[in-house]
């Protein structure tokens, strides 16, 4: 009994894991390219869910949010990065764009206020089948969002490595003067790179939002979450990114089981200060 309890929240913290390491991701392209630490991506990661309630419930389908949440938000990202944070990217303190990007949450939090309410949303489970395990049962839709963040994982890291945009990205991230001289062009490859990273985001949300309650500040602490797995994993490492968004979940799930929620929180936390003492620079950072 214990044994199958202990199993279940290990493979929830996978699951969480992957989902998080997906919406890490994101934040961690945004500032290894544009040194720009989002604040604004957790808001972003709430719109995708809202889109999603809103297709699910107009459409019938939950199914065509995974691809009208990222467009909704590749488009609201478009706009946020011209009007406030394109002449903010080269030869400005941290602590401006930082402001930019506090007020940005702030303005979608409001409007998603405005136009979704406060009140908590459910989408029924789009995959209402269970799987036998030992004595229990675990729900299919958690197994297909884990593989659905893997494979998206997986087209990024193949975006970034088989892709013209994407060496253009990572020379851009390694010197951006020589990548323009070289005929790059960093404006476009700024701009893309932020509404990649905020696609993430809201592809996140769009995930998630048949598994919890939907609210218009459901991104406060996936935020906190996507923030400490970046400063663990080494700011802009990708694969750390990936190892320190899977540690963090699966302690936290291990934990759980053998005490309350709250305080498996707190260990979970604990460990990734660990790893912080023994590797201060990311566990993936040379």
């Amino acid at each position: 009994m214990m044994a199958s309890t202990i199993a279940l929240s290990l493979i929830n913290g996978v699951v969480w894991g992957c989902i998080l390491s997906m919406v890490s991701l994101g934040l961690t392209l945004i500032y290894g390219q544009l040194n720009i630490i989002n604040i604004a991506h957790g808001a972003m990661y709430a719109i995708g869910a809202v889109v999603a309630f809103y297709v699910a419930t107009f459409l019938g389908s939950w199914g065509y949010s995974l691809l009208i949440s990222p467009l909704v938000m590749a488009v609201i990202s478009v706009v946020i990065y011209v009007s406030s944070l394109r002449f903010r990217v080269v030869g400005y303190p941290l602590s401006v764009t930082l402001i930019i990007s506090y007020g940005v949450m702030f303005i979608l939090e409001q409007l998603t206020l405005l136009i979704f309410g406060g009140a908590p949303r459910y989408i029924p489970n789009p995959l209402p089948y269970q799987i036998g395990f030992f004595d229990k049962t675990y729900p299919v839709y958690r197994i297909f969002a884990a593989l659905f963040s893997l494979a998206t994982i997986g087209a990024l890291l193949g975006f970034l490595g088989k892709t013209k945009m994407g060496l253009w990205i990572r020379a851009t991230s390694q010197d951006n003067d020589t990548a323009s001289a070289m005929g790059v062009p960093v404006p476009t490859v700024y701009m893309f790179t932020f509404v990649l990273g905020s696609v993430l985001a809201a592809l996140g949300g769009a995930l998630v939002s048949p598994m919890t309650s939907i609210t218009h500040h459901m991104g406060a602490e996936i935020i906190i979450d996507a923030f400490i797995v970046v400063i663990v994993a080494g700011f802009g490492s990708i694969p750390g990114t990936i190892v320190a968004a899977l540690i963090l979940s699966l302690t936290c799930g291990f934990f759980s089981v053998v005490t309350s929620p709250v305080l498996a929180k707190g260990i979970s936390l604990g460990v990734m200060i660990a790893i912080l003492y023994w590797r201060p620079e990311g566990i993936m950072r040379y």
